[in-house]
C-alpha cells in the first residue's frame, strides 16, 4: 500500500476502534489520544512492511496495542494518579453499562474483549496483534467472559 489517500481513509476507518483498544488499556482520553497518533505516525513510517492491504486492520491495531502498552508501562513507572476528568467514560453507546465492566477486567482480559466483541477481529487476529498464541486469545476470552458474568450478576 504507497496511495497516501488510501492510508487516510483507513485510518479515518479505524481511528475510533484505535482510540476504543488504547483507552482499553490506558484509562486515560489524553494517553489514548497520544497511543492513537503515535500509532498513525509509526504505521505511516513502516507502511512499507505491511505485504497484504486486506491485514491492514488488524495489523493497524497491533500497532495501536504495542503503542498503548508501551505508554502503560511508562506510567507504571512514574505511577501518576490519574485525574477524575481522565476517568470519566471515553465514549457514550448504547452499551455503557457494559463498557464500564469491560473496563474493570484485567488488562489481558480486557485488551481481549474489546478486540473480540467491539472491534470484531478474529482469534487468529487478535493473536497476531498481540503477539500471543491463538489458544492464549481463547483462554482469555473465555476467562474474560466468565469475569464479566460474576461481575454482571452481582
Amino acid at each position: 500500500m504507497t496511495d497516501n489517500e488510501t492510508f487516510t481513509t483507513l485510518i479515518r476507518q479505524y481511528s475510533p476502534a484505535m482510540y476504543r483498544l488504547s483507552y482499553g488499556i490506558l484509562h486515560s482520553r489524553a494517553d489514548a489520544e497520544d497511543a492513537v497518533g503515535e500509532a498513525v505516525l509509526k504505521a505511516y513510517e513502516n507502511l512499507n512492511t505491511l505485504k497484504k492491504p486486506e491485514r491492514f486492520k488488524s495489523w493497524i491495531m497491533q500497532i495501536t496495542a504495542n503503542e498503548a502498552k508501551m505508554i502503560y508501562r511508562k506510567k507504571q513507572r512514574t505511577s501518576c494518579e490519574a485525574s477524575v476528568e481522565e476517568m470519566a467514560p471515553a465514549f457514550v453507546d448504547d452499551y455503557h453499562e457494559l463498557w464500564d465492566v469491560v473496563m474493570k477486567l484485567d488488562l489481558v482480559y480486557r485488551e481481549v474483549i474489546i478486540l473480540y466483541f467491539y472491534e470484531s477481529l478474529s482469534v487468529k487476529e487478535i493473536g497476531q496483534a498481540l503477539h500471543i498464541a491463538q489458544g492464549t486469545v481463547k483462554s482469555r476470552l473465555f476467562r474474560g467472559k466468565k469475569q464479566l458474568k460474576a461481575m454482571l450478576e452481582d
